[in-house]
């Protein structure tokens, strides 16, 4: 149930639904028809003209659709919980959700049976995704009204998404922005490209560290997302020269042979911080990169000055 006490009166409750309360238009037309809005208690339309402290309930958890999403107990390490979010830390090589071959054992059907054991609810909705192969943060959201909310939070311009990853060789500046536009390569292939008819990508990056391993330069990059293109910074740094260590699809033959030599599989690529606006504060996420690998790497590199 979200609330909501009406102060200036003389408005429709839809507008305050929309406007005030931040329902998506999809989540009230659910409301609407399963009766699930109420003023002071009594059942309303969205036409309905409130008054100064009129209190207005949507029953957003009663309209959620059904899932086939199978709850599941499994590891979870959450890092951030309130009524209507959960973060939690995803191992590199698991799953954010079901798909036609594996149903369960991915971060969902965990998040799923940790909901229904502490809420009675196994509802629960990712806010953003990560590849299999790259770990890190993953928000989720308790029902759809804050699923839309999230989001939302996240789309905006002022939303930190900030990944590291270890990368075969090194920029040319300490600091940058890549902004080269992205398209799927034709033939259903799942993999992406730099081209100019493509959708606009910007990545912001820094270098952190950099050094000589095994004769090869090798950098640890920060990179911040300023749009969200499928293998954005992977597509991003093959682009750039600098392709991402252990990643086996945006390569080329010598970043191979040496992610190789080095032991990095998969790609070294971690979604690291999280920051945005949440029910007006702001939420930081923080979640260093637990592959030992990477760990071994960067902690043989130099602080890049």
């Amino acid at each position: 149930m979200i609330t909501y006490t009406e102060k200036i009166g003389g408005r429709k409750l839809y507008n305050v639904l929309r406007r005030d309360m931040g329902v998506s238009l999809t989540m009230v037309r659910r409301l609407k028809w399963s009766g699930a809005l109420f003023v002071n208690g009594e059942s309303a339309h969205t036409d309905y003209i409130l008054a100064p402290g009129d209190v207005v309930t949507a029953d957003v958890e009663g309209v959620e659709r059904k899932t086939a999403l199978v709850p599941q107990e499994g590891p979870l390490g959450i890092i951030y919980e309130d009524e209507g979010l959960l973060a939690v830390v995803k191992p590199t090589g698991m799953l954010t959700h079901p798909s036609r071959s594996r149903y369960d054992g991915t971060l969902s059907n965990y998040v799923s049976g940790y909901l229904l054991r502490t809420s009675g609810s196994g509802v629960c909705h990712a806010a953003n995704r990560l590849d299999r192969d790259t770990g890190g943060i993953v928000l989720f959201a308790k029902n759809a009204h804050y699923q839309a909310l999230a989001c939302a939070a996240l789309a905006a311009e002022s939303a930190v998404k900030e990944y590291s990853a270890l990368v075969m060789g090194r920029p040319v500046t300490g600091e940058g922005v890549i902004d080269l536009p992205i398209r799927r390569l034709s033939g259903g292939s799942m993999m992406r490209t730099a081209a100019e008819e493509g959708q606009r990508a910007v990545t912001k990056y820094s270098v952190i560290k950099t050094g000589e391993i095994c004769g090869a330069e090798v950098s640890m990059l920060r990179l911040r997302l300023l749009t969200g293109r499928t293998h954005q910074i992977r597509v991003h740094c093959l682009a750039s020269g600098c392709p991402v260590l252990g990643d086996l699809l945006y390569r080329t033959e010598e970043s191979l042979r040496f992610s190789e030599r080095l032991g990095v599989s998969p790609q070294a690529l971690w979604a690291e911080r999280l920051a945005f606006y949440w029910q007006g504060r702001e939420i930081f996420l923080n979640a260093p990169a637990e592959r030992e690998d990477m760990k071994k790497i960067a902690a043989s590199l130099k602080d890049f000055s």
